[in-house]
């Protein structure tokens, strides 16, 4: 009985310990596929739990048991890898691509679509939403089999909890995928200010393809300080649907300001990849994580710019040249400058830069230092005003200015027109013509004879006087020539305000009268 009854015996127990044996195998390796911890107590928290997502069944495939995200050290993670092994050993600290296997890997666009879903979706946790990332995720960088239309791709689907929902996702995420991922570019324009107004500022975001980017957290701040322009924010805002998000800043102060916009949750268009610490093995990359773009711009806040204006000289005679100083405070700029000549007028009260100017000059004032402009020449005696405009710069608003007026004193000319006859004994009337005159201004006349034989005018022998308004003639009051012999004539006028004096010329024709005996 023993020897028929002990090998029986013997070959249960070693079908029971089979079995068992075989059983500890398959569960292992379900550990391993669900990602559960593995017994290496170094680097526990780097290796997959599942975070989002269902379960599916298992193909001894990194995409077979789970379709959604793993987390990893607290970060959301999705396979890309799908036809390696599950993940036992764990992961790499992570590290940025934008090419995952050279030139058989997945094409550039397919990479910045794969990191704009990631980036965008991949760090909800909704089952259904982390299903459709891993799907699509897949589908970009997985290959023919892992598309989402695909055998292997459509049965992972099928296999979660709402396929039809997670397919209605996948196409959304592959659409706006093809529309948006790349680059993300930001840029800020501000308006220039005068001061005491408001900086206008706008920031646009712009995605991979161009198009407008809505809902991202914006922050505006003009970080300058001291002095010359204090700091102004932060102001938060938020992206429009145009992709534009606009705030305005104080402008206090006149100066260069910098304008800083921190746009924040941009999408990412490369992949941070946590590979496998094992060959084989699957790697993951992170969803959920996103960029902050920083960008800024100069711009100017104007303050207005003071003028000071002085003729050069004050006072001149017709014929000379007058010019105008300018002194422009506000900014050391170089910049332009035009000056117009008004007049003349007949005070200095009454100067103004009305009516049409006699004449224009212009030039560039080399900075905050006293600059004269080019002179012009006058036609006329009287009194001018300068007008002077001065161009703007960037933190400077144009000037303009009038005054600097200045005084030109004409130069009248007087003639006799004396008989050139006259018999001895009789008395004669001499005609003064007058000329020049800048105004019909009262002007006094003196009338001189000398002779007879006085032919220098030295010693006059009789003066008549007379005055006028302005230019003209004055007729003088009768003379008596009672010696015979040449007689000389001579004119003086006085000076006034506006006018030199002026004397004819001894001798000059009209101003000689021979008187016969």
């Amino acid at each position: 009985m023993s020897t028929t009854t002990t090998p029986t015996a013997t070959a249960r127990d070693v079908r029971r310990r089979a079995t068992a044996a075989l059983l500890a195998v398959l569960l292992g390796a379900a550990a391993a596929l669900v990602a559960l911890p593995s017994s290496r107590a170094a680097g526990a928290d780097d290796r997959g739990r599942h975070w989002a997502g269902f379960h599916i069944p298992r193909t001894g495939h990194a995409a077979g048991g789970w379709i959604g995200g793993y987390r990893v050290e607290g970060t959301p993670v999705f396979v890309i890898t799908p036809g390696r092994r599950p993940n036992r050993a764990g992961f790499r600290p992570s590290d940025a691509t934008s090419d995952l296997r050279g030139s058989k890997g997945p094409s550039s666009a397919a990479t910045e679509r794969a990191a704009w879903i990631l980036s965008k979706y991949g760090g909800h946790k909704d089952a259904v939403q982390a299903a459709a990332v891993d799907a699509a995720v897949l589908h970009l960088l997985g290959g023919r089999a892992w598309r989402f239309g695909a055998p292997r791709g459509a049965a992972r689907i099928r296999s979660s909890g709402d396929p039809a929902t997670v397919r209605r996702y996948v196409r959304l995420m592959l659409r706006g995928s093809r529309a948006s991922a790349g680059p993300h570019q930001v840029a800020v324009v501000a308006t220039t200010a005068d001061v005491g107004g408001v900086t206008g500022v706008t920031v646009s975001v712009t995605d991979g393809h161009g198009g407008p980017v809505a809902g991202l957290p914006v922050r505006v701040t003009s970080p300058d300080g001291g002095p010359s322009q204090p700091a102004a924010g932060p102001i938060d805002t938020v992206t429009g649907d145009d992709g534009r998000a606009v705030v305005r800043l104080a402008a206090p102060l006149a100066g260069w300001r910098t304008v800083v916009a921190e746009v924040d949750q941009v999408p990412l268009h490369w992949l941070r990849v946590r590979r496998a610490d094992r060959k084989r093995q699957a790697s993951a990359a992170e969803g959920g994580v996103r960029r902050t773009i920083v960008a800024s711009t100069r711009v100017a806040v104007r303050g207005p710019q003071s003028l000071t204006l002085a003729a050069v000289p004050g006072s001149l005679v017709l014929g000379a040249q007058a010019a105008v100083s300018v002194t422009a405070q506000g900014d050391a700029t170089p910049r332009g400058a035009r000056a117009a000549l008004y007049g003349p007028f007949a005070t200095a009260a009454a100067a103004a830069c009305t009516g049409t100017a006699v004449a224009t000059t212009s030039g560039t004032l080399p900075g905050a230092a006293a600059y004269t402009l080019p002179a012009v020449q006058p036609a006329a005696g009287g009194y001018y005003a300068w007008q002077v405009d001065v161009d703007g710069t960037g933190t400077v608003i144009p000037a303009a200015a009038c005054g600097a007026v200045v005084k030109v004193r004409g130069r009248p000319t007087v003639s006799a027109a004396a008989p050139s006859t006259a018999p001895l004994g009789s008395s004669v009337q001499v005609p003064v013509t007058i000329s020049g005159m800048p105004f019909p201004m009262r002007v006094d006349v003196r009338l001189k004879l000398y002779g007879p034989g006085d032919t220098t005018c030295s010693n006059a022998i009789s003066t008549s006087s007379m005055s006028r308004i302005g230019n003209g003639q004055v007729v003088s009051g009768s003379v008596l020539l009672d010696a015979a012999g040449t007689y000389s004539w001579k004119v003086e006028a006085d000076p006034g305000d506006l006018w030199q004096g002026a004397e004819s010329v001894c001798g000059a024709p009209g101003s000689r009268t021979q008187v016969s005996p």
